[in-house]
């Protein structure tokens, strides 16, 4: 008897104003993992590169993976299922031996345009590994349909301050290379905001404190982690838990308090309402 060893999966996209088509072939196999993508048509590669405040740890140059082996070399506390509603599924994320490799969190990277940047594009949930790196459940870079004007490429984290790119002119084929940790002006920011990320050991990161993900960090973002203090919640996947450690202490009310006090918000207020 002949036993079902490969799924081939045919995915069209069919252009809307300003994107082009393209078509995706996905070979998997029985358990349904990915082994094998074809594609027809524009798409692009994405090579963002970002940095999460509360995943450094001092003396590292790297940023920490706790979340991944908090309970043992392949168990941890990382959910295989992305936390942003998009469905995205990576069954081995407690594995840093795994395709994916060593992993911090999810993150969130959304294609915008660039003229209104409160109209969204396309979207994706994608994993963050230690260098600041953002790759697929593959392990790979991760592709976009190309466009045909200028975008904005804005990254959202569960408990820190999201951030937007500066315009992109050209995002309609090949890859394109991003890195938010070079600079402050990389990320972009209107008159009368504050500054969107700060600086460790010469890098630009995400501030954190942002858990209820209303793009600033106020009372009410205080107010849940207080709560979540007092109750001693440990062990868990918290959106208090801005360190990233497992855990709600006084260290994530510290890092917190800290940008509480500086007024830090999302330019992206100032397009989406």
């Amino acid at each position: 008897m002949n036993t079902l060893t490969r799924i081939v999966l045919l995915l069209t996209i069919t252009a809307s104003p300003g994107l082009t088509n393209a078509q995706i072939k996905f070979t998997c196999d029985i358990a349904g993992n990915r082994i094998k993508r074809e594609f027809n048509g524009s798409l692009v590669q994405l090579d963002v590169k970002v940095l999460l405040r509360g995943a450094y740890r001092p003396g590292q140059a790297n940023m920490a993976t706790n979340l991944q082996t908090y309970f043992s070399a392949n168990s941890g506390l990382l959910p295989a299922t992305d936390p942003y509603g998009g469905n995205t599924v990576y069954n081995n994320i407690g594995n840093p031996a795994g395709v994916a490799g060593p992993v911090v969190d999810w993150v969130r990277i959304e294609i915008r345009d660039a003229t209104n940047p409160g109209v969204k594009l396309q979207s994706k949930s994608l994993l963050l590994k230690p260098s600041g790196s953002v790759v697929d459940i593959d392990g790979t870079l991760p592709e976009f349909v190309g466009q045909g004007s200028p975008v904005r490429i804005a990254v959202s984290h569960r408990n820190h301050v999201a951030i937007l790119s500066n315009p992109i002119a050209s995002f309609n084929a090949g890859t394109i290379t991003y890195d938010f940790t070079t600079a402050l002006n990389k990320a972009s920011q209107l008159p009368g905001d504050p500054a969107q990320m700060g600086i460790f050991n010469g890098k630009w990161y995400m501030w954190a404190g942002d858990v209820n993900a209303d793009w600033v960090i106020d009372a009410a973002d205080m107010s849940i982690a207080n709560n979540d203090f007092l109750n001693g919640l440990f062990d868990q996947y918290l959106l208090t838990d801005v360190n990233l450690d497992g855990g709600v202490d006084a260290t994530d009310g510290s890092i917190m308090n800290a940008a509480f006090l500086n007024g830090y918000y999302s330019t992206m207020m100032n397009y989406v309402p």
